[in-house]
């Protein structure tokens, strides 16, 4: 399994372990994750949930061999791929991504569906998708203007520019820089805080929050960048990106 998930003192902590592979998501964990968190998430001890990944890095995005058996024509791969950014999205009460490191692609998509990212002050973000020659997915163009801001979000993804952690926090795209060892102490305090609040009640707040945030429905956006970006994945310069990408890699 590449994955940790636990329930303590009411935090849910899922844990990505695949740092030598920079916690890749391939469709069979994105699958197993969503199966899990559906389960944690009608626990009535949790209180707050963490998302972090293992190693140097929080979450790479997609796996390329998934993306290579896309671009082949398999649309199930794709939408197996962002099942556990939704899971994660649909989450009932307070979320946190505690990015250690690296967030792209399909990663970064994993830290926009929680509700407080916190990060290490060397940890950056990235869209990344057009470095493969694909349209974002998973929600990416629906999330990341809400949450930096239409301008900085079309330098990252019309542009391909990097997000440092340090702009980050001043953007208030992350909400605190920690040293890596206390970012998950900081979740737990977030759960102590809130140990003694009602779960009904954090829940139902969660969801009027949702109600009258004018949030994005992501649903609808994940669909619609799903079409557009299995589109692009076929065509013969993301194939040949792809492929060229995987090789480098294994060499």
């Amino acid at each position: 399994m590449s994955y940790q998930l636990s329930l303590q003192d009411g935090l849910g902590l899922l844990t990505l372990q695949m740092p030598e592979k920079s916690n890749l998501l391939t469709p069979e964990l994105s699958e197993a994750i969503a199966a899990a968190l559906t389960q944690l998430f009608v626990d009535p001890a949790l209180k707050v949930f963490a998302v972090q990944g293992s190693g140097r890095s929080f979450c790479a995005g997609a796996d390329l061999q998934a993306l290579q058996q896309a671009s082949q024509g398999d649309g199930a791969v794709l939408k197996a791929l962002y099942s556990a950014f939704r899971a994660v999205a649909e989450c009932p009460v307070l979320s946190v991504a505690l990015v250690n490191g690296a967030a792209t692609g399909a990663g970064m998509n994993l830290a926009m569906a929680c509700d407080i990212r916190v990060a290490a002050a060397d940890a950056w973000f990235e869209s990344r998708f057009f470095q493969l020659a694909i349209h974002p997915g998973g929600g990416h163009t629906a999330l990341l203007p809400q949450q930096i801001g239409w301008q900085q979000a079309a330098a990252m993804l019309l542009a391909g520019e990097r997000l440092q952690a340090v702009e980050a926090q001043r953007l208030g795209f992350v909400k605190a820089l920690l040293p890596t060892e206390e970012l998950e102490t900081y979740a737990r305090g977030l759960a102590r805080k809130v140990a003694d609040v009602p779960g009904d009640l954090l829940r139902l707040t969660k969801q009027s929050m949702r109600e009258f945030s004018g949030t994005p429905d992501l649903a609808h956006a994940v669909d619609v960048e799903y079409q557009r970006q299995f589109a692009s994945i076929q065509t013969s310069v993301a194939r040949e990106r792809i492929a060229a990408l995987l090789a480098r890699i294994s060499s």
